[in-house]
């Protein structure tokens, strides 16, 4: 049960305090005065979309708190579902910021916003408006009647089969599809395999090419600069060697005089020899270096193909040669294509018969939940002034051919059926999709019914109708306002309503002002006393001028609500 609300910064609230009942709890104020901005704050609460534009504006974030007093079984099962510790009740709060993003938290712990959502789910439902329009959508019509048959469960069972068979399905297809093409596909990947084999690629083979080519191109100028370098280091008179040597000499005469020289007389002995091996490595360099224009051309050659190759293929060689294996392999795969369709057209078979046991299993639970839907709408309809209402709910296959399943049923992510409720308000008329007859009013009746309905399986003890008296209004509106007190005995109920005959039967009474101060628009909620009741009670019946008359009306309206 919904216990305390708190609001700050949001929308035109300023901050809002509130402390909720038991029973039928009514919220009446004049149009605009920012009810419905109360909704919207408890959604969020409830999981659903965030956006800056919610803060007040002025303000650096919004936030919703609120307590919902538990159930002593059902808190410890939910608490212990989300991994929780036990508690009496739930702390809910969430936080707005400029951003857009939110924070949300439980019992002072942060949590997700999925968390939020299945929290939401087990402790408030509101009802507003657009659920109206979904009501008149028959594409929503088979959900609702497997939500309120117990048929969901049955449903997820299917709908994992029809997975199954719609995914060996599509295989089966792309499989008989590359069947078809297989003769040129296995044309084209034998071209580009002989192509790629026929090269006998190496890899770093590019590199090597390169680096010869560029050897072959400067032959002339490696040549020069290695007789150049063999020259100075061993050749003409002067040279490196020749002065190496004359420097040894004189340090061998010199360290036999001080031995502390001895260490260089080895490093001048290191050097030497080590030019002595260069010079002769540089003119054995020089001796092979020559420009041979045959073997240029022929790694020209290999080096265009190399690019052809990785141009079509791969950036790299070893790309290439992965490109084949891989083309190899589907190669091979295209080969063995029958006996895979066969594997998986008997899988198929298997699948959709299945699922098509299944569907007719789920359609016999949806004609009978169906009947029974219907019946209690019926009645629950006959008590809010439609005695001679006619509802039906028609359940019929979609007939087709669906994939491999052949003439017969279509199967569908739902099932087999076209689920379509059907409306007959007056007698004598014929039974009507019910978005082509029912009036607002109409509407607005089956809605609650239907609510009614749902309130006495679902295990939620807190619902909001916003606005449920929508095209209704005198004695009708009392029965309407009759009928959610009679909701009310097992669940907390809020209405928000421009109906004095509603707002009349409430166990509490809220008043939601628009007010100004300092330029700025606030909202305030206030709980009614008896006498502030009375008058605003009387402010619904009579507009801005409350006579004598008026007052009495009200007075003796909230008197007949009691009894």
């Amino acid at each position: 049960m919904l216990t305390d609300l708190t609001i700050k910064n949001f929308a035109i609230i300023n901050q809002v305090h509130t402390q909720f009942g038991p029973g039928l709890n009514a919220l009446t104020g004049e149009t605009g005065a920012g009810k419905s901005i109360l909704v919207d704050a408890i959604n969020l609460l409830l999981g659903s979309r965030a956006s800056a534009e919610m803060i007040r504006t002025g303000q650096e974030e919004a936030s919703v708190e609120a307590f919902i007093e538990l159930e002593k079984d059902k808190g410890s099962s939910l608490l212990k579902n989300l991994g929780l510790e036990k508690s009496e009740g739930l702390q809910i709060r969430r936080v707005l910021h400029p951003s857009g993003k939110s924070r949300a938290f439980l019992n002072g712990t942060a949590i997700t916003l999925h968390m939020l959502e299945e929290l939401g789910e087990e402790m408030i439902h509101i009802y507003g408006q657009h659920e109206h329009q979904h009501f008149l959508d028959p594409v929503r019509h088979i959900d609702i009647l497997d939500g309120s048959g117990g048929l969901l469960d049955l449903r997820n069972q299917f709908q994992e089969v029809f997975a199954r068979w719609t995914k060996a399905t599509l295989e089966l297809e792309d499989l008989i599809s590359r069947q078809k093409q297989r003769s040129e596909r296995m044309e084209f990947l034998a071209f580009q395999s002989g192509e790629i084999g026929r090269a006998r690629l190496k890899i770093g083979e590019d590199e090597e090419l390169g680096a010869e080519r560029s050897r072959l191109t400067h032959a002339e100028k490696l040549q020069s600069l290695a007789h150049f370098g063999a020259e100075v280091l061993y050749g003409e008179s002067g040279s490196v060697v020749e002065r190496l040597k004359a420097t040894l000499q004189r340090l061998k005469e010199g360290a036999r005089v001080d031995p502390a020289l001895s260490p260089l007389v080895a490093s001048v002995e290191s050097i030497l020899f080590q030019s002595e091996d260069v010079a002769s490595s540089l003119r054995s360099y020089g001796e092979k270096i020559f420009f041979d224009p045959k073997r240029l051309e022929t790694i020209e050659s290999r080096l265009d193909e190399l690019s052809r190759l990785k141009k079509k293929y791969g950036p790299t060689l070893a790309e290439v040669l992965a490109h084949k294996e891989k083309i190899d392999e589907e190669s091979k795969n295209l080969g063995s294509l029958e006996e895979k369709i066969s594997q998986l057209e008997k899988a198929s078979s298997e699948e959709h018969t299945q699922a098509l046991a299944m569907a007719r299993q789920l359609s016999r639970r949806r004609k009978e939940a169906a009947l029974e839907l219907a019946s209690k709408l019926e009645k629950e309809l006959s008590t809010l002034g439609m005695k001679k209402v006619r509802f039906q709910i028609r359940v019929a296959p979609l007939e087709g051919k669906e994939g491999e399943g052949g003439p017969g049923p279509r199967l569908h992510e739902k099932g087999m059926d076209q689920v379509e409720f059907l409306l007959s308000p007056n007698p004598g008329e014929d039974l009507k999709p019910l978005s082509r007859i029912a009036s607002g009013g109409e509407l607005s009746r089956i809605m609650l019914a239907m609510k009614r309905i749902f309130a006495e399986e679902t295990m939620v003890r807190t619902l909001i109708f916003d606005e449920v008296d929508a095209g209704i209004g005198g004695g009708i509106a009392e029965i309407v306002g009759r009928k959610l007190k009679e909701i009310a005995r097992h669940h907390q109920v809020f209405c928000i309503t421009h109906l004095p005959q509603i707002a009349c039967f409430a166990d509490t009474h809220y008043k939601v002002t628009k007010k100004e101060a300092g330029g700025r628009t606030y909202v305030e909620v206030q709980r009614l006393s008896e006498e502030e009741r009375l008058e605003e009670v009387a402010r619904m019946l009579g507009g801005l001028k409350i006579t004598g008359k008026t007052i009495d009306h009200a007075r003796e309206m909230l008197r007949n609500a009691k009894q």
